[in-house]
């Protein structure tokens, strides 16, 4: 059986610094290395208010208790109180992460506003912020950034053409079931997706307690033998779900490392579409059908 691809994605200013020193704590316990995508511009997470008039969304912070989860500040970023930077403010905490042997990628600039608003926002304005944020990581880490993972599964035609341009080994903006070349709105692309496939905590809270959804997370996992994917938050499984998190890693029965270190060998063609997985207010970017025609060589 392969390894479990753990990525945990850093969205916020308090999930970078109370949810990663609590995830890589339970990392250093569990012997267990993951991939930490991490947002590197503004937090404005109090913009999420503009999105209760969506009844899933509504929904949907009402069932992970999300006021608990992110704190009062948090949910008041970039609205009452200014919005601070994630990343970019906080080189130490992003290098501490690769420092301890876990592999860092991209998650966007400002993640509230790709995440909400992505179809409305400029090509002149995203490839800016797409530019800043490889800058900060650049900044943070020395090194070019390899890996980018979009903010709630959340693709656009400019932002799929930003990260083939990049010079990326791979990205992480889809949902699906193993490795694959993209193809989006019929333009191929060369940089390899590795989509999550395991449902995560957040769509899932409401509908069942944590307990329940990390036991169904063991049995799901063991179901996926070839490639296994598991997305966690540092605001949630790095604070109050923690000692979850570490009993599912601690149970898993198989090595738990980064989306990096997958080697795909040659990979079929699937197509991007847009779709809903149960438990996510917004359509999010799915692996679709294959697209005929030879697999592609080792990326």
């Amino acid at each position: 059986m392969n390894p479990l691809r753990l990525r945990v994605d850093v969205c916020t200013r308090r999930g970078l610094e109370v949810g990663v020193p609590g995830i890589l704590q339970v990392l250093r316990r569990v012997r267990a290395r993951a991939t930490f995508f991490v947002t590197f511009g503004p937090d404005s997470s109090g913009l999420a208010i503009l999105q209760m008039l969506n009844p899933r969304f509504a929904l949907k912070m009402m069932r992970t208790r999300a006021g608990s989860m992110y704190g009062w500040k948090t949910a008041l970023y970039g609205t009452v109180l200014p919005a601070p930077l994630v990343g970019s403010d906080a080189p130490d905490l992003v290098r501490r992460i690769r420092e301890e042997g876990h592999e860092v990628g991209m998650h966007g600039w400002d993640h509230r506003r790709w995440q909400d608003w992505l179809p409305d926002l400029s090509p002149d304005r995203l490839r800016t912020e797409f530019g800043r944020m490889m800058d900060a990581y650049r900044d943070a880490l020395g090194v070019e950034p390899a890996s980018f993972a979009a903010p709630a599964w959340r693709l656009s035609r400019p932002l799929f053409d930003l990260t083939q341009g990049a010079g990326l080994r791979y990205g992480s903006a889809s949902r699906g079931t193993s490795p694959f070349l993209p193809v989006y709105e019929g333009c191929p692309g060369t940089v390899p997706q590795y989509p999550v496939t395991l449902p995560t905590l957040d769509e899932c809270l409401g509908r069942m307690t944590a307990e329940r959804f990390f036991d169904r997370l063991l049995g799901l996992a063991g179901d996926q033998p070839a490639y296994s994917c598991y997305t966690a938050h540092a605001d949630g499984e790095g604070e109050d779900y923690a000692p979850l998190l570490e009993q599912f890693l601690s149970k898993v029965g198989r090595p738990v490392e980064p989306l990096g270190e997958f080697s795909p060998g040659p990979l079929r063609r699937h197509e991007l579409r847009s779709g809903y997985v149960e438990g996510r207010p917004s359509a999010v970017t799915l692996q679709g059908a294959i697209i005929p025609g030879p697999w592609a060589g080792r990326p």
